[in-house]
């Protein structure tokens, strides 16, 4: 299966015994977009269709073998995490976005998170928030939870990682998910996205910024 049309094939024969409709009615995908992707046209999905795939609920698709071929088609032990309203755990926002565009927006945080979420791996993060945009595809998508966790010392980053950066206005108020590159002036980092689609480096000064969260994780929505 060299390209993702074929796996997308795949994955109907496999979950839906050849039925095409019962497929895109599970991903809420037209049949006729899905009909240009599967017949002799071998359209490229777009993001949204991917998006759809990935996080399409009881299907486990494995999100790297959809883009890549690499490793399994499905995840074979799909882990529900545990939520909760007791406070056991790391909060979760649904109401702050994880921006992978850079948007002009404000970072004002409830004072109520919707639950906690109870993962031992990554507990030690102050948050979790829903992605939205699709800068970072196909590293981090639209759709996805990631886990942040915030760091204090701006000059010890983690370089060509990605992070959640805050700034105040002098850097247009930004709120983005990037990854973090050297800059040569060293009171500058450079915010990069990993979509080929969105070219182009920003700088912004150290001092712009209001926090940085690394991230150190992601989880599905179907996963809650």
């Amino acid at each position: 299966m060299d390209t993702i049309n074929e796996r997308i094939q795949f994955i109907i024969n496999e979950r839906f015994d050849g039925n095409t409709s019962a497929f895109c009615r599970s991903v809420d995908v037209k049949q006729p977009t899905m009909n240009t992707i599967l017949g002799e046209r071998k359209s490229k999905p777009s993001f949204d269709v991917i998006s759809n795939i990935v996080n399409a609920k009881a299907l486990f698709i494995n999100s790297d073998w959809l883009l890549t071929g690499k490793g399994d088609p499905f995840i074979k032990e799909e882990k529900h995490l545990p939520t909760n309203t007791s406070g056991k755990g790391v909060p979760y926002f649904e109401d702050i976005e994880a921006s992978c565009s850079i948007l002009s927006m404000n970072m004002d945080t409830p004072e109520n998170p919707t639950f906690y979420i109870d993962y031992e791996h990554l507990n030690d993060c102050n948050a979790y928030i829903p992605v939205v945009g699709d800068s970072m595809y196909p590293q981090y998508c639209a759709g996805e939870i990631v886990a942040v966790k915030q760091i204090f010392n701006f000059d010890v980053i983690q370089w060509g990682e990605a992070y959640l950066v805050v700034t105040n206005s002098n850097a247009n108020d930004l709120r983005t998910i990037k990854q973090i590159h050297y800059c040569d002036d060293e009171s500058k980092i450079i915010l990069r996205a990993s979509n080929p689609n969105f070219k182009g480096d920003t700088k912004i000064n150290k001092e712009d910024i209001l926090s940085m969260f690394i991230i150190k994780g992601k989880i599905k929505r179907n996963q809650l």
